[in-house]
């Protein structure tokens, strides 16, 4: 009993002893904070959570993986933000974003714990600017052909132009090249929906097979209050070439002149079966306006037909 009372008072007399009590960290104690690293703020230690404000050049937006991604551009590199909201911008705006660092377990690899970037918020601060210019942008020429030791006529497209083609600018000449035939083939044998064809104008545009998702989807965005295309783009062909009746480019040029895009473009067409061929001049005229394109007009020239005999062997 003497033990059990002993024990009792050494214990009372511990609570109460000032200097073994528990209290919070002092002014003095060091604190640990947890931080990463990021291209959005190169050299710079980012505090988890903690909300950044940058001024940046848009790029683009990602919708196809497990997370939407917004792509912007800091000096050099290319970074990819995950987000939540809608946002219209164009490749080449000038943005003002609102971001955090978060930790994150991706999709399919849950035991792994990782850190991005989110967007928090963002807004435009100062749009794209065209560029005035006028542009051969395909045109025809002879190649020959060792296979059947001849010349055939060939699409010859400017790639360098490609390279720094603006949105506005992408979006009016693939709308343009949707309707009509540019040495268009199966990637392999044709898919039972037709969903392999490949041609040259929407590849050097990077905007994939001819009707894919990849190239309607990126028409129907930036006609998306245009409905007289959009109705236009319910009926996309896929007409390879070889086709009995079957037109082709012979030429397209691009005009900019501050928001109005004018594409001129002459196309030739032929129908084996009949031995008949056709060809017209066209403009396409289209205004630029922030995020989204509109047709305004067509031109079209007079359409000259001629008559052929096919000689047999």
């Amino acid at each position: 009993m003497k033990l059990i009372i002993v024990l009792l008072l050494l214990s009372l007399l511990a609570c109460n002893n000032p200097n073994n009590s528990q209290h919070p960290a002092s002014k003095n104690d060091s604190v640990t904070t947890f931080t990463v690293t990021t291209p959005l703020r190169p050299g710079e230690n980012i505090v988890l959570n903690q909300p950044y404000t940058d001024t940046l050049e848009f790029i683009k937006f990602n919708d196809d993986g497990d997370y939407y991604l917004c792509f912007v551009k800091k000096n050099t590199d290319t970074i990819g933000l995950i987000y939540d909201s809608e946002y219209h911008f164009v490749r080449g705006d000038e943005i003002a974003i609102t971001w955090k660092m978060d930790s994150i377990r991706y999709a399919g690899d849950s035991e792994v714990l990782d850190y991005t970037a989110f967007l928090v918020a963002a807004k435009r601060i100062k749009g794209l600017t065209l560029t005035d210019k006028n542009i051969s942008f395909l045109s025809g020429t002879k190649k020959y052909d060792a296979t059947i030791k001849d010349s055939l006529n060939t699409m010859v497209i400017n790639e360098a132009y490609c390279k720094t083609i603006t949105d506005p600018e992408k979006a009016a000449l693939a709308y343009v090249a949707t309707f009509v035939g540019n040495e268009c083939s199966w990637d392999g044998q044709a898919t039972p929906e037709r969903s392999n064809l490949k041609c040259k104008i929407l590849s050097a545009l990077d905007l994939g097979y001819q009707c894919s998702h990849t190239h309607l989807d990126f028409l129907k965005y930036w006609f998306r209050k245009d409905n007289t295309v959009l109705q236009e783009l319910q009926n996309c062909p896929t007409t390879p070439d070889g086709a009995t009746i079957q037109d082709s480019f012979k030429n397209i040029n691009i005009t900019t002149k501050g928001n109005t895009i004018n594409i001129t473009y002459t196309v030739e067409a032929i129908n084996i079966r009949e031995g008949k061929s056709w060809s017209w001049t066209e403009t396409d005229q289209f205004r630029f306006d922030t995020d989204q394109l509109q047709l305004i007009k067509k031109d079209k020239s007079a359409v000259k037909e001629t008559s052929f005999v096919i000689s047999g062997n």
